[in-house]
C-alpha cells in the first residue's frame, strides 16, 4: 500500500498536480484551489454548496450569488488579494450555462503574465471564428485539440471596455460537450 502512496505522490508532483493533494488532504478550501483553477488544474470551486460558503465566510471570502436559479454566477471577493505570477487578484467570478468561466479580475501587466504562463496572442481567424471578439488578447489550451477532444480547456486573457488602467482578466474557460 505505501508504494502506491509513493507513485501517486511522485505522478502529482510529475504532472504538477500538487494543488489537488493539498485539496484531498486537507477537504478545505484554499487560495491554492482558487489559483489552479484559474490556470485549469484544478475544478472552479462552487460556492452554490453550503460547506464550502462557510468556509469562504471564515476566510474573509465574501461571495455574491447573482443566480438564484440554478445557473452559476458568482462573484468572489478577497479581504486579502491573491498573488498569482505578479499579478494581484482581488475578485473572482464563476460563470456558466453549458460549460463555464472561472476568472479573476486582476492588476497587473497583462502581457508579462501571459508570457509568464505560456499564453500566446489570439489569432484574428480565431477572434472572428470563435467569437472571441477585441476582448481577448491571449489564450492557452490546456490540451491538444483533438478529434476526440475538440473543446479543450482554455485559459483566456484580455479586457474590455470597462476595464480599469492596468486591469485585465484571466481565467479558465471550460466546455461541456
Amino acid at each position: 500500500m505505501r508504494r502506491h502512496k509513493v507513485i501517486i505522490c511522485a505522478l502529482l508532483f510529475f504532472f504538477n498536480l500538487n494543488h489537488w493533494a493539498a485539496v484531498a488532504k486537507s477537504n478545505i478550501v484554499s487560495p491554492e484551489q482558487f489559483r489552479a483553477a484559474l490556470l485549469c488544474k484544478a475544478e472552479p470551486i462552487d460556492a452554490r454548496d453550503a460547506n464550502i460558503a462557510n468556509q469562504l465566510k471564515k476566510q474573509k471570502i465574501a461571495v455574491k450569488d447573482y443566480e438564484k436559479n440554478g445557473l452559476i454566477n458568482l462573484k468572489y471577493r478577497f479581504a486579502k488579494p491573491l498573488y498569482i505570477s505578479n499579478v494581484k487578484v482581488s475578485a473572482i467570478r464563476y460563470q456558466g450555462d453549458s460549460g463555464s468561466y472561472f476568472y479573476a479580475i486582476a492588476k497587473g501587466d497583462m502581457a508579462k503574465f501571459a508570457e509568464s504562463i505560456g499564453a500566446k496572442s489570439v489569432p484574428r481567424t480565431s477572434k472572428e471564428t470563435l467569437s472571441w471578439g477585441d476582448i481577448n488578447q491571449y489564450f492557452k489550451y490546456t490540451n491538444p485539440v483533438t478529434t476526440s477532444h475538440p473543446y479543450p480547456n482554455i485559459i483566456l486573457i484580455g479586457r474590455d471596455k470597462t476595464s480599469k488602467q492596468g486591469e485585465f482578466y484571466f481565467g479558465c474557460l471550460r466546455f461541456d460537450y
